[in-house]
């Protein structure tokens, strides 16, 4: 089967949209290398995972173990994506047709069958429905509110956190253009050991995220400045 084609569509938190989650498993299939795990979402994986596997202490160690690394744009900004198996491509953690970490689950599992993007005039965020190949399966027999969905599925901690991601994103890669190629390969190292290593799971991750965000864009200036 062709990966998912995805057509977004600008909702309103006034909206009420047909949906109905069948627990079947359909839209946890046919991802490969399409459901990113952000920071905060390596960061609640690895909580979650190290609570019932006693392999797993640390974020590195779930990273190796069920997310694969690949660049997200051409100047090698390096992000995570959930592990697939099998040959419908499921979810790594998809288990007997069902979520095996679903109180975990990355955000845009969390969010699905919507997504969140930049806001303008004044908004924080901007809400859109998703349209995919899983369509047949889930977009009739029941409604939902946009409004309550994001209140149950996005919490505080979330919205700041997105908030932030927006804006250094947005100039971790301006400076990361900036340097000379050669330097990639430690480039890509700093990114990836202040967005998704750097972080102590028994301390509260947003103050983390702030430190690491500080300290990785005084690096990627240094780096700037001996070019």
């Amino acid at each position: 089967m062709d990966k998912q084609e995805t057509m977004a569509v600008l909702v309103h938190t006034k909206d009420v949209v047909n949906y109905q989650c069948r627990k079947c498993g359909q839209c946890c299939r046919h991802i490969e290398n399409s459901v990113m795990v952000e920071s905060l979402d390596a960061y609640r994986l690895a909580k979650y995972l190290r609570d019932r596997d006693p392999s797993i202490s640390t974020i590195d160690e779930m990273l190796a173990r069920y997310c694969e690394p690949m660049p997200l744009t051409d100047t090698c900004f390096p992000i995570f994506t959930l592990k697939t198996t099998g040959p419908d491509d499921s979810c790594i953690f998809l288990k007997n047709g069902l979520c095996s970490i679903y109180e975990a689950r990355p955000r845009t599992c969390r969010l699905y069958p919507f997504s969140v993007g930049p806001g303008e005039r004044g908004h924080d965020f901007e809400y859109c429905l998703c349209f995919d190949s899983n369509q047949q399966y889930h977009f009739s027999g029941g409604k939902v509110s946009v409004k309550d969905w994001f209140y149950h599925n996005f919490p505080r901690l979330d919205k700041e956190y997105l908030k932030q991601e927006y804006a250094s994103i947005a100039e971790i890669g301006k400076r990361m253009r900036s340097i000379d190629p050669m330097l990639d390969k430690q480039i890509v190292f700093q990114v990836m050991f202040y967005r998704y290593y750097n972080f102590d799971l028994d301390a509260p991750f947003l103050a983390q995220y702030e430190q690491n965000t500080r300290l990785l864009l005084e690096r990627l200036r240094r780096f700037e400045s001996e070019r």
